[in-house]
């Protein structure tokens, strides 16, 4: 199916397109077996992870060596404590408003005390510039929950060692089976601000954390150790997560967001809901996609929202991230989303095209970017468009960028290139 510049299509021609793939995700979301890799995943291909490993078999240099620093970052992992959202509130302290210590709350990681005032509330923005009491919070537990479970999942993937699956699951089971640690699903109280809200819209892409959550469990749910009451909790949870941000005022707010913010919104709710089987939601979100497209994009492929921010090169990437991740959550159910041409003539090839320039450095970027670039972020994006477009001259860019130190290994072995360079 495809969405032409300049059509709006109903809900109810969707649906009827959408119907037998609704079907289809009923079996995708069963297994991406360790032995037998022939199942889609949500935002990978089993088939991508099943090449890789017949590289590595044949012997491919490069491809045994990702995998190897994929061992060592996930045995580094299994050393990591399970701490759910619970822990650390046993004293009362640093617990959410509402005296859940289930509830999750972060500190919004821009607002820092005002130094004109004892108190230091309220707090005042500084773009880009992150406050080390954020780390005091439920989100570095979110992000080393996240980190842990998909490295471990991975190293599953490839080597087929049950000690990684069960580790895996102990963290998963902490954050969204056991009643006693389970993480409510909402987050009413993500990047408060202190003096001036107690939670924020914004602070729903603090779950944007979980971005490779389900894949995991999915290559998790071959493991002996995973359980059908796994299965369904898990569901359950993304399920009744993805609910809350569809009907919460602080969801509501969010998707109407008009930078990355809304972007964001919309890859997370449409995963979460191919994984629990809220097709319904995932549609009614997609269609909203075109007209976000519109409103992101100059005719140029530049994102006027992301060039305003002290990070620029960074949240123009970021951004492109999020669309790549609908495309690929469209084309699960049948629908051609990444050629679409917006009002200005704009496509998301044509911005990233505006970005190659800047990301590998050919030209000074005038924009701010007060932080090192994130090129490890960019070769994911590249590595990403390129397989999706079906592109050698993004893969030949994501190769320009400068030398990573394995800081994501992992992505050349479960979305490997497609292209030799």
């Amino acid at each position: 199916m495809n969405i032409q510049s300049g059509i709006t299509m109903s809900r109810t021609t969707l649906c009827s397109t959408f119907s037998a793939a609704a079907i289809m995700l009923i079996g995708f979301v069963s297994g991406c077996s360790s032995t037998s890799l022939r199942a889609s995943g949500v935002l990978l291909d089993c088939s991508d992870i099943e090449r890789s490993k017949a590289m590595i078999e044949a012997g491919d240099p490069a491809l045994m060596a990702s995998r190897d620093a994929l061992l060592a970052q996930a045995d580094a992992a299994m050393d990591l404590p399970v701490r759910p959202v619970t822990s650390g509130k046993e004293d009362g302290k640093r617990l959410a408003p509402s005296g859940d210590p289930k509830d999750y709350v972060s500190l919004s990681p821009y607002w820092w005390p005002d130094p004109s005032v004892p108190s230091g509330e309220p707090y005042i923005r500084r773009d880009g510039e992150i406050n080390p009491e954020r780390h005091e919070y439920d989100t570095p537990k979110l992000g080393d929950f996240g980190k842990a479970v998909r490295l471990l999942a991975f190293a599953y993937a490839f080597t087929g060692d049950e000690a990684y699956a069960e580790r895996a699951i102990e963290h998963v089971r902490a954050w969204f089976v056991t009643p006693e640690t389970r993480m409510n699903p909402a987050m009413r109280f993500a990047q408060f601000v202190p003096g001036v809200s107690l939670g924020r819209r914004v602070g729903i892409i603090d779950t944007n954390r979980l971005r490779w959550m389900p894949d995991s469990l999915i290559i998790l749910s071959a493991s002996p150790s995973w359980t059908g009451e796994d299965t369904r909790e898990t569901k359950r949870w993304f399920g009744e997560y993805a609910e809350w941000l569809m009907t919460s005022d602080l969801g509501i707010a969010e998707r109407n967001s008009s930078n990355n913010h809304g972007t964001w919104f919309d890859a997370q709710v449409v995963q979460y809901s191919l994984y629990s089987g809220r097709t319904e939601i995932a549609l009614e979100i997609l269609e909203g996609v075109p007209e976000r497209i519109n409103a992101h994009f100059a005719a140029d492929g530049s994102q006027p929202h992301e060039l305003e921010r002290t990070r620029a090169l960074d949240y123009t990437d970021f951004n492109l991230r999020a669309y790549l991740d609908l495309f690929k959550y469209a084309a699960r159910l049948d629908v051609e989303m990444a050629k679409y041409e917006n009002a200005e003539g704009a496509t998301i090839e044509d911005a990233i095209d505006w970005g190659i320039p800047y990301f590998v450095g050919d030209k000074d970027f005038p924009y701010k970017q007060i932080s090192p670039p994130k090129y490890h972020m960019y070769y994911q994006m590249l590595r990403s468009a390129s397989k999706l477009y079906n592109e050698p001259r993004y893969e030949a860019a994501a190769q320009r960028l400068p030398e990573n130190d394995n800081w994501l290994v992992w992505v050349d072995l479960v979305l490997p290139a497609d292209f030799e360079q």
